[in-house]
């Protein structure tokens, strides 16, 4: 037994090392480690095979520890304890096994051991082990001694003991060491750490120039890893660039480095000279980087940049703003694409110059602002850089070249603020450029200049926070250029602003205001705006009041003379002037004769307020005549209908004579009224019909009394024997109330008793009975069978649906006939349908039992010779469907009529879209489907009060009155229609209500 448990072992110990040999995952690895694990427990502890095998165990223990470290960082687990416990269960397997390993693998044993401590965090027993075999140099190989050394410096130098590590690097020098250039290489950055420059510089050479010790770091295990090397040279550019730099030492670093990194190399050197301090050198270094070849023009304008940074470090600054010239233009003819490359450069270009400002913030020079105007130049659209470059050039004195910064940069921080509009930051900016170019501009004494300045403010910034004081430096400007009329554009615009700030400028501002006005003779403007300042300006109100009478009576006396010349703004200004004029001491005649004259100013002047105002001061006076007390009313009752308070002007209407009007225009009057006041209007136009005889208007009066009525048919034909004479009225009225009431026979009466059907609203009426018939019959012909149990009965059936096809056929030669398009569509589609639907019945039909097969193949196909012309007639009607759809806008009409139709006459055209829709191919279906799903919306009494608000608010506004009308329209006011039709008409040829 024992020997078949050694055996198993010894077959697993090969298989994992084969297995070894190639790429193990953990699977392996578990399976192996298993397998001996379970072999181990039945092995003697004696056993001379025990030892190997914990050995190999401990390998497989260290190797799955370090695939499971692998994928624990890949899983960034920071809790998982599967590589510790492998690497613990591996130095017990190691440690087990050491005393019964040969003296010359003991040591590389005891190494593993402490390497896998010190991978679990336990370096003190690392240290212990190390420090074992350092102290045991009988019992240890020199190899093994050397790595021994080799770690110790390692930990020491990680711990920046330096000194420490030094000496335990020295130590592995002197044994069997195989990887010397890696020793060498720390003991040169050990001296470099520990201050010794030159020991490091040469150390390191002397490991560039000795390819026997640069072999042992191939990783081919022969000849020189070049990346090893590549990677000495560059840490060699560091070292040079810690003492003196010159020719001497930048030809040693390129003849050191490989061709691959020697331009790199000197662009480290370069950089690290510059950054320790070493100023000259680095100059050096940069031309020789730049001499080295293939150097690309980003590359070029990065040096150019380093150089003029290193000018200005050695204060020598008109050689640092000429390089910087040529940095920027270099950047300007080479531009850069890559936002990797591009935007490090831009930073640099942009430090520089700001670096350079802060340094001189007290007192800058010419040299900086050349600086700024090199960057400007290349970058425009940095606002900060151009705001501070106005700042440079305000504190050397040159207004004129600071003016031009700070636009740029106000026009530049506009732009920005669209994409930022909350940076605080940039509205600053804005803010401060704008007043700073005024600044500029009033400083250099330049009218033109100040007055862009101005002009640009306003147009950017209109209500900044000096908004108000630049637009009264600007009135300034005009007034004493004596641009006079743009002076009291301005100064009146800043006396009539809102609100309490500076007061003491808006009372300036009103009186230069009124100066300007005198100046330009303008007495009719003088009045208006003294009085405006008037109100505006209480402390100042006997003055400004003064003036006001001093032009009153003159410019009404001139206004009335000159009527005809007069326009709405005249008008206004005419009655400004009146409402100003103090009335105190006038008699009866005057007061009569200027309240007339101020309402029929008032009425061209649009003003209703004004118009009620004199109206009822002249129904005061108390010796008004007959007449002119009419006159008078009838302009109350004028804005009572402008403002549609209907009721009122009923009211009224009833008082007055109306002697303008005949007795039936009068009723006719009051009756519009009573309707639009919500009153019966019956009595009135009952009056009106007895007075006005048979009269288009009577017709529409009657019209409305049927639409009125409670019992519409009732009253249709009470009124029908009157409307007669007017068919275009009786066929739509007649088509309304058979949509509202559907009555089929006094439709049909009234179509063949009338002429109403020549009219449309007639010939929709008509179509409409004509469906219910067409509808009624195609129930019929759809339910047609053609039996086919005997030959009597095929006959017999057949017969029938020949006949109902031929119905079918003149239904739709009477739509084509009466050119009724609904009727024309539906009965092709229906012809179509059942012709083809014939086509299927006759060769559906059963053959004769009685016939033999020949006989019954000549009966098919008489069959088939029978059926084809219905199938043909199908066809062509079916092409004669698609060119109706197809052509001509019959669907939009249909779409226009049903949108602007009543809800009741909505219902009745979609009685006709129904069937049209199933018949329609899918693009009209689509439309018709989409019709039937439109809702007609009534507008709610709230939609309509708020236009008739927004009409008395603007009584003369033609689009407010339109809007009104469509509402009511759609509400079915008829009266509140026809009477804003007639408003809306004289509006549009701008005659008064």
């Amino acid at each position: 037994m024992m020997y078949v448990i050694r055996s198993t072992l010894l077959a697993l110990l090969l298989i994992s090392q084969l297995v070894n040999a190639v790429r193990m995952d953990e699977t392996t690895h578990d399976q192996i480690i298993q397998r001996l694990e379970l072999g181990l427990d039945g092995m003697d502890k004696s056993e001379p095979e025990r030892a190997g095998i914990l050995l190999r165990l401990g390998d497989l223990y260290a190797d799955r520890a370090r695939l499971k470290a692998l994928n624990e960082m890949d899983s960034n687990c920071k809790d998982c304890k599967g590589a510790l416990t492998d690497r613990q269960k591996a130095i017990a397997a190691y440690q087990e096994a050491l005393p019964q390993v040969d003296k010359a693998d003991q040591g590389r044993r005891v190494l593993q051991i402490a390497h896998l401590y010190g991978l679990n965090d336990q370096p003190k027993k690392a240290v212990a082990l190390y420090a074992q075999i350092l102290n045991s140099p009988s019992r240890y190989t020199s190899e093994v001694r050397a790595i021994a050394f080799m770690s110790v410096g390692e930990r020491k130098f990680r711990e920046g003991d330096f000194t420490g590590a030094l000496k335990a690097y020295e130590s592995a020098r002197k044994e069997n060491l195989k990887s010397r250039a890696l020793v060498e290489f720390r003991i040169a950055w050990c001296h470099l750490n520990l201050g010794h420059q030159e020991k490091a510089v040469n150390t390191l050479v002397h490991l560039l120039k000795t390819p026997d010790l640069l072999s042992t770091q191939s990783t081919e295990g022969q000849g020189v890893d070049p990346t090893f090397v590549s990677d000495l040279s560059h840490d060699l550019a560091i070292f040079l660039a810690r003492g003196q730099v010159g020719p001497s030492q930048i030809d040693l670093l390129k003849s050191l480095s490989p061709d691959k990194s020697r331009k790199e190399n000197l662009k480290l050197l370069a950089t690290e000279t510059d950054r320790v301090g070493n100023k000259v050198s680095a100059l050096i270094v940069w031309a020789a980087y730049v001499d080295e070849g293939e150097v690309l023009p980003t590359e070029k304008l990065e040096v150019q940049t380093h150089v003029a940074q290193i000018y200005y470090d050695l204060n020598k600054q008109e050689l640092a703003a000429n390089a910087y010239d040529k940095a920027i233009d270099l950047w300007k003819k080479q531009g850069c694409t890559d936002a990797a490359v591009r935007d490090p450069l831009k930073t640099k270009l942009r430090k520089f110059v700001t670096s350079w400002n802060k340094s001189q913030k007290k007192k800058p020079t010419e040299n900086l602002l050349h600086a700024y105007a090199a960057y400007t130049s290349a970058f425009p659209g940095d606002t900060e850089m151009l705001h501070w470059g106005g700042i440079v050039a305000k504190d050397l004195g040159k207004t004129k070249q600071a003016g031009q910064y700070f636009h740029q940069a106000a026009v530049q921080a506009g732009q920005d603020l669209q994409r930022k509009p909350d940076d605080k930051e940039l509205k600053n900016i804005f803010e401060g450029s704008l007043l700073a170019e005024i600044e500029m501009a009033e400083a250099g004494k330049d009218l033109k200049a100040k007055e862009a300045a101005y002009n640009y403010y306003l147009q950017v910034d209109a209500n900044g926070s000096q908004a108000f004081e630049v637009r009264y430096q600007r009135a300034q400007l005009f007034y004493t250029q004596n641009r006079t009329q743009e002076a009291f554009s301005e100064f009146h615009y800043l006396a009539s602003m809102p609100g309490k700030e500076h007061r003491e400028l808006k009372v300036k501002s009103a009186d230069l205001a009124l100066d300007c006005l005198v100046t330009l003779k303008d007495d009719q403007n003088l009045q208006v705006r003294s009085l405006e300042y008037a109100r505006v300006f209480p402390e100042r109100k006997a003055e400004y009041l003064k003036i006001s009478r001093k032009a009153t009576m003159n410019i009404v006396a001139a206004n009335l003379k000159n009527e005809k010349a007069n326009d709405h703004t005249d008008y206004k200004a005419s009655l400004t002037a009146l409402a100003a004029v103090n009335m105190d001491g006038a008699d009866d005649a005057e007061r009569i004769k200027f309240y007339k004259n101020k309402i029929v100013i008032a009425q061209k002047a649009m003003d209703l307020s004004a118009v009620k105002d004199a109206s009822a001061k002249l129904l005061s006076v108390k010796t008004l005549g007959e007449s002119d007390r009419e006159w008078t009313m009838t302009q109350q009752i004028w804005v009572a209908e402008l403002e549609l308070n209907f009721a009122l002007a009923y009211h009224m209407s009833k008082k007055m004579k109306l002697a303008d009007l005949s007795k039936a225009d009068r009723e006719l009057r009051l009756a519009m009224l009573a309707e639009l006041a919500g009153e019966n209007p019956r009595k009135h136009y009952d009056a009106y019909l007895k007075l006005a005889g048979p009269t288009r208007s009577a017709s529409l009066i009657r019209v409305s009394l049927v639409k009125d009525s409670a019992f519409q048919w009732r009253e249709l034909d009470k009124q029908s024997k009157y409307l007669r004479g007017t068919p275009d009225l009786l066929a739509g009225l007649t088509l309304e109330v058979f949509a509202t009431h559907p009555d089929f026979d006094k439709a049909s009466r009234y179509l063949h008793t009338t002429g109403i059907g020549r009219y449309a609203a007639g010939a929709t009426l008509q179509r409409h009975l004509d469906l219910r018939d067409f509808q009624k019959f195609d129930r019929k012909i759809r339910a047609h069978q053609i039996y086919g149990f005997s030959e009597h009965a095929t006959q017999s059936s057949l017969k029938e649906r020949l006949k109902l096809l031929n119905d079918s056929e003149r239904t739709a030669q009477a739509a084509f006939k009466r050119h009724d398009w609904t009727m024309q569509t539906l009965s092709l589609a229906q012809l179509a349908r059942e012709n083809r639907r014939l086509y299927h019945d006759i060769n559906s039909l059963p053959v004769p039992r009685r016939l033999n097969a020949q006989e019954k193949a000549k009966y098919q196909q008489l069959l088939q010779a029978q059926s084809a012309p219905y199938l043909n007639r199908a066809e062509k009607i079916e092409k004669e469907l698609e060119d109706i759809w197809s052509q001509g806008n019959s669907v939009q009409n249909l779409q226009t009529a049903y949108m602007t139709a009543s809800p009741e006459l909505q219902k009745l055209y979609r009685e006709e879209i129904l069937p049209l829709a199933l018949s329609a191919p899918s693009g009209a279906k689509n439309r018709l489907q989409n019709l039937l799903s439109t809702p007609f919306r009534r507008p709610s009494q709230k939609d309509i009060m708020v236009a008739r608000r927004e009409l008395q608010a603007n009584p003369f506004d033609v689009s407010k009155a339109e809007h009104l009308r469509e509402l009511e329209s759609q509400s079915g006011k008829p009266a509140m229609v026809v009477y804003l039709d007639e408003r809306i008409s004289q509006l549009k040829k701008g005659k008064s209500l």
